[in-house]
């Protein structure tokens, strides 16, 4: 199921409900919205008109005008993964650059952090933010605030990331997980054209339920090899480009697409790894470079004792050496 990517506009209030994150944004454009609710499509459901902060679990307000202070370091708050060439459904091109996010560090204090990009002043207390800036705010900025709440809050479950591609069938879930070039796309969308359902082709979250390992996707773009499209005849376009290029297609494409579900925890079924040293290695059990927590008093700290030796137990028995016919 996908939820619907509508929102609640009353005056200068959106409503969402993001990943399950009762999220109410204040004075912000109709274009600083919309980009996110692009990056979380598939995510995103309507919030009742009276969910008003402190009801809310994120408030997002548009401060007043404001030089952005000067800051005294800096620290990543997204990082880019594989260094292919992508390209959109369209044939253009899509900057890999903007795959690299800082954040300028002004105050990290009890009840208050000051941070900084470009023009625009971020300051975070507790479950409220004010973003003020002259002009439009840069890119992302708003997106990667509320990603970085999103994955503190489910870090919190306890849950963790782990890179992978994963598809449900008689809903419980298969992961593939592994470096770079181990074949996760590819015996992804094998699966699929046998008949299974998308979950995730990036990240995905593993949590214990009375014992049992469940998987959660998180709202993420999807990038397809040209030579995967062409091997198994996918109806996405290739653009006559190299097979090592991709195709890069957008959350909202995914979950029109895919009727991709990022709402459920599913069942764990197998975890498939092409050598199991690389599974530790693709677990994200203190923190995802390419997503990190930022800000500070949203950081979740470390995970509770013996979850990591109570996951691990839980997911030896369903983990299997990929077979041979798994790309490499």
């Amino acid at each position: 199921m996908t939820v619907r990517t509508t929102a609640l506009r009353t005056s200068d209030t959106v409503c969402l409900r993001i990943w399950g994150l009762d999220t109410v944004l204040h004075g912000f454009t109709a274009d600083e919205v919309a980009e996110v609710e692009e990056t979380f499509a598939g995510s995103i459901g309507t919030l009742d008109s009276t969910a008003q902060a402190p009801a809310a679990d994120l408030v997002l307000r548009r401060g007043p005008d404001a030089a952005a202070p000067p800051t005294g370091r800096r620290r990543p708050r997204h990082r880019g993964g594989s260094s292919a060439r992508k390209f959109f459904l369209d044939g253009t091109r899509y900057r890999a650059e903007e795959q690299h996010r800082d954040i300028g560090v002004v105050q990290e204090t009890p009840g208050l952090d000051i941070y900084s990009e470009g023009p625009a002043r971020v300051e975070v207390r507790g479950d409220t933010v004010t973003v003020s800036c002259a002009g439009p705010l840069p890119s992302m900025l708003l997106a990667d605030i509320v990603e970085d709440r999103l994955l503190s809050r489910i870090r919190a479950v306890p849950a963790v990331q782990i890179h992978c591609a994963a598809w449900l069938k008689d809903g419980r879930a298969t992961l593939i997980t592994g470096d770079s070039g181990a074949g996760k796309t590819t015996t992804l969308f094998t699966a699929m054209r046998d008949g299974d359902v998308f979950l995730s082709n990036d990240r995905a979250f593993l949590r214990l339920n009375e014992g049992r390992v469940e998987v959660r996707s998180f709202p993420l773009p999807v990038n397809v090899g040209c030579g995967t499209i062409r091997s198994l005849s996918l109806d996405l376009p290739d653009h006559g480009l190299g097979d090592h290029d991709k195709i890069r297609l957008r959350p909202a494409e995914v979950a029109e697409r895919f009727a991709a579900d990022c709402e459920g925890w599913y069942p764990l079924d197998r975890l498939l790894v092409r050598d199991p040293a690389e599974l530790d290695r693709n677990i994200y059990w203190d923190e995802d470079d390419c997503h990190p927590f930022w800000i500070r008093s949203w950081h979740p700290g470390p995970l509770p004792a013996g979850f990591r030796e109570e996951l691990s137990d839980a997911v030896r028995p369903l983990t299997e050496t990929a077979p041979p016919s798994v790309p490499q």
